[in-house]
């Protein structure tokens, strides 16, 4: 929050609700900003996923706006969209007035269209954030009402050719998460630190596909000596849970959700993930190898030109959901958990791809040129 021995402070808007890609980055942006004395409001969306995210934060401030998705063109929901985009329009406009922002910056998708365009008309400082190789539609859309446009990874900078600045920033991650902790990973999950972890993890609304060929394999995952970390995601948790019940001779952590993504992250020897850009953000800072099953009806199919990137890279290896069996999965894992030399070359892959000054590259240019 803003501090009173900063009288140099600006007043900034984030716009990050709707998924964890979006919310976390934005969250770590607001956390670089408070602690230097600006003032900061995130906007988030009525979610479940931006409640459980935003209760972690008691220090910064939220507000909830009420999102929606934007219809096809000739849709009849189209009627109501445009009607409470109006309305978030207006709110949008009235937080910008009585906080005094100065800069609006939107973390993506068509959550960031209405802060955006209400701070372009109070005169604000402009930006966008795109964490992935490809940009949506929606973040095409928002570039037009941005003075600058950030981008996590090099190869998304060639999707904005008309626009007169472009920068490559990376993708923020929690300072909770880059905090050095003492505290022991494999003590706080209950699991054996000398058995190799393999952490499963569908982003913050879980992975369904994911979850269940997970369940088919967990057979061969108990043959092999392994443990596993599994973040099931709040709507498959149950069914996940009652899968392992099976399996009590699988040592094992499973979950929802998990507040200490930091701890899971230490304690992994390999992932299986979905390759939205801010799990993988985290994978590369934490240099854990990964198995990416990109979600196969994501908007313009970005989640597999990200998971191509580290893959070429050495980080990852990709495997496409329709082609996921037991047996594929069983032996991608038992590729690299068996194979030390393989495992470390992935690590130092990872840990190569990382930026691990991204939110303080982007609070140095807010504070820049927000003034």
């Amino acid at each position: 929050m803003k501090s009173k021995s900063n009288p140099k402070s600006i007043h900034v808007l984030i716009a990050c609700g709707g998924t964890g890609g979006h919310l976390f980055p934005g969250i770590a942006v607001a956390e670089v900003l408070s602690a230097r004395g600006h003032d900061v409001t995130l906007l988030i969306s009525e979610k479940k996923i931006d409640a459980i995210a935003a209760s972690g934060h008691k220090d910064l401030r939220f507000e909830k706006v009420p999102f929606l998705a934007m219809p096809k063109p000739w849709s009849p929901k189209m009627i109501g969209f445009l009607s409470g985009l109006w309305k978030g329009m207006k709110q949008c406009r009235k937080i910008i007035q009585d906080h005094q922002i100065s800069v609006v910056i939107g973390m993506g998708g068509f959550t960031s269209f209405a802060p955006l365009y209400a701070g372009r008309k109070e005169q604000c400082l402009t930006l966008i954030h795109e964490s992935n190789a490809i940009p949506g539609k929606a973040n095409r859309l928002n570039a037009r009402y941005a003075d600058t446009v950030l981008c996590g990874l090099d190869a998304c900078k060639a999707h904005f050719p008309k626009h007169g600045d472009v920068r490559v920033v990376g993708t923020p991650i929690r300072s909770s998460m880059r905090q050095t902790s003492k505290e022991d990973p494999h003590a706080f999950f209950k699991l054996d630190p000398k058995k190799k972890t393999l952490l499963i993890m569908g982003g913050s609304q879980g992975a369904r596909g994911v979850n269940r060929v997970v369940g088919m394999a967990l057979d061969q995952f108990e043959k092999m000596g392994i443990q596993v970390l599994h973040i099931a995601g709040p709507t498959d948790y149950e069914e996940v849970r009652d899968v392992y019940a099976k399996h009590p001779l699988l040592p094992q952590h499973v979950a929802a959700f998990c507040h200490r993504m930091d701890l899971a992250y230490r304690a992994a020897d390999l992932a299986i993930a979905r390759s939205g850009a801010s799990s993988m953000s985290e994978l590369a800072y934490f240099g854990v190898p990964s198995l990416l099953v990109p979600y196969p009806f994501a908007a313009e199919d970005h989640q597999t030109r990200n998971a191509e990137i580290f893959a070429k890279a050495g980080a990852s290896r990709m495997l496409v959901e329709k082609e996921l069996n037991a047996d594929v999965l069983a032996d991608a894992v038992r590729s690299i958990l068996t194979k030390n030399k393989k495992s470390e070359e992935m690590k130092r892959a990872a840990s190569k791809i990382a930026v691990r000054n991204s939110a303080e590259k982007i609070a140095d240019l807010i504070v820049k040129e927000g003034k």
